[in-house]
């Protein structure tokens, strides 16, 4: 009895909730100066304290109402004050979590643009708010994802704020930070998806940058990795970067990175890195310098030597690869996807292996990178055996 009489003095009451509300709606209309601010700042900290004890009645009274929302994405444009802003992204945060119409309702009161612009404003504090970045980064990505704003939208107005190179030079900035890189790439990745934002990015070094996370990640934080190696290959999506890319040494570089980790993976477990890494080869070799870079690096007989190390690929490439181009091309025009082309019964694919499809994949991207390289060529060739 004694517990359930402190637990009813510790949670606040409806009304108590509502006047800190009121103060919020009120800040977001008058304007913040000396006076109100510290009330404003009191008042965000009690209610993210609410929102953290998981009261289920208290919590929905907060994200439900629409004017709170939107006076909090009045604040993010308006203050200057670093604990009120992390009080309000918080508070976002949770809006955003509770589901997706939430979210969409913040995308619709303008909340990604004024994240940019918050964005853009904390670039020019120093020392770096990390703690400020990281959040900031993760309720964009959240309001990307889930929200109606679309990648393509986002990353149109992440270019019309000008903060495109702000978050880039951050990733620069904070390459030895995990916590802060792994938002920071996915931002960038989302950014990389607008053509003009793309070539923005390689002019500004975004290529070599990836490089170095290659260099500095890996098996020790495969995630981070992963990210990186997803934006590298969505700016080489772009056949201008992947020309430029080519014609600066990019296709031997992948090519000796698909090989270590080839060579190490020998249970097979990072076969969708691999696959990553060989879908930025296939970028690259879209363009005459790409290919020209890949005969003169022995690329061809880099992946044939490689995926002969698995029995199976080594029969898909040798399937593939000794047909002629138009035969492989409607192949997998006709083929609903590389099961299809490599087919197989379900009992034999596990029993060869089971990670089968997967392996598939993998082959299949291999095969259209030697074909794409040397398409008047069957394979496998005299010169390939020595």
């Amino acid at each position: 009895m004694h517990k359930t009489q402190m637990m009813a003095n510790t949670t606040p009451s409806s009304s108590r909730v509502t006047g800190l509300l009121q103060i919020i709606e009120r800040s977001a209309g008058a304007g913040l100066d000396d006076k109100n601010l510290d009330s404003v700042s009191q008042a965000t900290s009690k209610i993210l304290r609410i929102l953290g004890q998981q009261e289920k009645t208290l919590s929905e009274s907060i994200v439900r109402k629409s004017k709170v929302s939107q006076a909090l994405v009045t604040l993010l444009m308006t203050t200057q004050d670093v604990s009120l802003h992390l009080n309000t992204i918080h508070i976002l945060e949770h809006i955003a979590s509770s589901s997706n119409s939430k979210c969409t309702r913040l995308v619709r009161q303008g909340a990604p643009h004024a994240l940019l612009r918050s964005i853009a404003a904390t670039s020019r504090v120093r020392p770096l708010l990390e703690e400020l970045c990281i959040r900031q980064h993760l309720l964009l990505l959240k309001l990307a994802v889930k929200g109606t704003t679309g990648e393509k939208k986002l990353a149109l107005k992440a270019r019309l704020c000008g903060v495109v190179t702000v978050t880039l030079d951050l990733a620069k900035q904070c390459i030895n930070n995990i916590d802060l890189s792994t938002p920071l790439l996915q931002v960038l990745k989302i950014y990389a998806s607008n053509s003009s934002n793309s070539v923005s990015l390689v002019k500004n070094g975004v290529l070599n940058l990836m490089e170095r996370y290659f260099s500095l990640y890996g098996k020790q934080n495969i995630a981070v990795f992963r990210h990186a190696l997803d934006l590298y290959t969505q700016v080489l999506s772009f056949r201008s970067n992947a020309s430029k890319a080519a014609s600066s040494g990019a296709t031997r570089k992948m090519l000796d990175l698909y090989v270590y980790w080839t060579d190490m993976d020998k249970l097979q477990k990072f076969i969708q890195v691999r696959k990553s890494i060989l879908n930025s080869v296939k970028h690259l070799v879209g363009n005459e310098s790409g290919r020209k870079a890949l005969i003169k690096s022995d690329g061809i007989a880099i992946l044939y030597a490689t995926a002969k190390q698995s029995d199976e690929m080594k029969q898909e490439i040798q399937r593939n690869c000794t047909s002629n181009q138009m035969d492989f091309k409607v192949r997998c025009t006709n083929s609903t996807g590389p099961q299809e082309l490599f087919k197989k019964t379900g009992s034999e694919q596990q029993a060869a292996n089971p990670n089968g499809k997967a392996i598939d994949n993998l082959a299949l991207t291999c095969s259209q990178i030697i074909r794409k390289s040397m398409p008047k060529l069957c394979l496998p060739i005299p010169s390939l055996h020595g």
